[in-house]
This record gives C-alpha cells, sequence and structure tokens, in this order.
C-alpha cells in the first residue's frame, strides 16, 4: 500500500472512496472493505471517511459500521444538471422507444471505466425487467449499454479499458476479458449489443451506443424484456427501434441541446 500525503493524492483518494460507495449495490461498504478495495490503510481510509462526513458528504448508517452516500453528493449533482442535460435531450426519445416496444428502456452515460444509469422507463408491457437503477454503475462492459459504449471505441482505447476493469470482473462471474472481447466483436458486426440472459438469467437486453458531436461514445440506450420476447424477428424490430431512437438523441445533440464531455472524462488514478 503506498501512503503519499500531498494534497493532490489526499483528494484522489477521496474521491476513491466516494466512487466505491457510490458502485456499491447497498452503498453499505464498512471501513475495512474500503480500505482494502481501495488500496490504502485502514487509517487513512479512516481518517477521509470522517471528513467526508462531517463535510456531509457521506453519512454513517444508523445501527451499522457501514457508510453511504450523504445530502451534499445530491446538492452538488443538481447544481450540474443546467450544465449537463444529457438526461434531459434524451427523456423524450426514451420515453418513445419505451412505449414503441412496451419493454423498459434505460439510458446509461459513461463516467471513466464505468457507466452509470441516468433514467430508466417502464412500457406498458405487463412484465417489466428491472435490471438497473437510475445512479447504478458497473464496469464498461458489463450490461449491453457498457458493452455497446466500449465496441465503438478504438481497439487501443478497448485495451486500455479492459486493463482498468480487469480486476473488478471477479464480481461478475458471467464475465471475462476473453467474453467481453468477443462480445465486442459481435456488437461490432451486428451493430447493436446483445445479453441473451447472461447478466441476468430469463432476461435478455439490446442496446446501441451514442455518440456526441465530436465523435466519442459516451452513452447508450437499451431496452430489457423477458427472453422469450427476444426472438430474432422481433430483435431486428426492436434494433430499427433503437437506431431511431440514437438518431433522434444525436440529432438534438448536434443542435447544442447537450454537452456531455464530462461524463466521459476518465478519472487520474491516485495510485
Amino acid at each position: 500500500m503506498q501512503n503519499r500525503a500531498t494534497p493532490a493524492s489526499t483528494v484522489g483518494r477521496a474521491v476513491d472512496l466516494l466512487r466505491l460507495i457510490a458502485s456499491s449495490p447497498s452503498q453499505h461498504l464498512r471501513l475495512i472493505d474500503l480500505a482494502r478495495r481501495a488500496d490504502m490503510e485502514k487509517s487513512t481510509a479512516h481518517r477521509l471517511l470522517q471528513r467526508l462526513v462531517s463535510e456531509r458528504m457521506l453519512v454513517r448508517i444508523p445501527g451499522q459500521r457501514g457508510y453511504r452516500l450523504g445530502p451534499l453528493i445530491y446538492e452538488l449533482g443538481l447544481c450540474a444538471l443546467p450544465e449537463n442535460n444529457l438526461r434531459e435531450t434524451c427523456h423524450p426519445h426514451l420515453r418513445r422507444l419505451a412505449e414503441q416496444t412496451g419493454d423498459m428502456a434505460f439510458l446509461v452515460a459513461r463516467s471513466g471505466f464505468e457507466t452509470v444509469c441516468l433514467d430508466r422507463i417502464a412500457g406498458n408491457f405487463p412484465i417489466q425487467t428491472l435490471t438497473s437503477g437510475v445512479g447504478d454503475r458497473h464496469p464498461l462492459g458489463i450490461g449491453v449499454g457498457g458493452l455497446a459504449i466500449l465496441a465503438a471505441m478504438s481497439d487501443q482505447e478497448v485495451d486500455i479499458a479492459l486493463d482498468a476493469i480487469e480486476h473488478k470482473l471477479a464480481r461478475y462471474p458471467n464475465f471475462s476479458v476473453a467474453s467481453l472481447r468477443a462480445s465486442i466483436r459481435r456488437t461490432r458486426e451486428t451493430g447493436y449489443a446483445l445479453d441473451d440472459g447472461v447478466a441476468a438469467n430469463g432476461v435478455s437486453a439490446i442496446g446501441m451506443h451514442i455518440r456526441q458531436p465530436g465523435g466519442m461514445p459516451t452513452a447508450a440506450v437499451f431496452i430489457t424484456t423477458i427472453s422469450p420476447r427476444m426472438d430474432p424477428a422481433r430483435r431486428a424490430l426492436l434494433g430499427k427501434h433503437l437506431s431511431a431512437c440514437v438518431k433522434g438523441v444525436q440529432a438534438d445533440m448536434s443542435r447544442g441541446a447537450a454537452s456531455v464531455n464530462r461524463y466521459c472524462e476518465v478519472p487520474p488514478r491516485s495510485r
């Protein structure tokens, strides 16, 4: 473990802790878990966590030893919305997609080597598949949204991303670097990312990436449904609906409706 104490490294380590807590499904990670995952001394992690609590960026969970994101994180997020309105731009297109298909439609954006779910809209089909919630984070390539983004990146960028997320794949037993590379090849061949029940048994998903005006793949939209509804004919139909959705979003973005550069900045490594 490294023990640098420069102001820049201290900020980086604090951000590492925040990102770990945000990425945890329960957001209830304990001190010992956070120190291990962040590769820092327990005393250092404790000091940073206490400061983040005092600044309202984290709160202690009553009766437990875990931490969750605090109210200041929410307040800062509200301040960022006017600057970056990707969700606002995509929302009407995503709603139309859910209405056309009857299934659950999602929007995810790239955040470093992860994706974060920004929006989710249910269709009118009686059985909906709630595979992700707004705010959920996953490594790039886990889920069809992240896979669609990853497949749209250059080979060099893919290598860098896979190297960065490889240590996280232990939490996803159905995925490996080799399986992700195979999925990337298939996605590039077909033009869409597809999951026939790998991420969640009985749930199929199809997605496409969104490019910002400068050409960088920054986000993705995807549909999830029960696997019996994803036969080849309907898959082709969903692909057409997704393509129309993406074209509509990109047209709005090109008119200056959104700027999504911030979501795509790769965070500097603090260790």
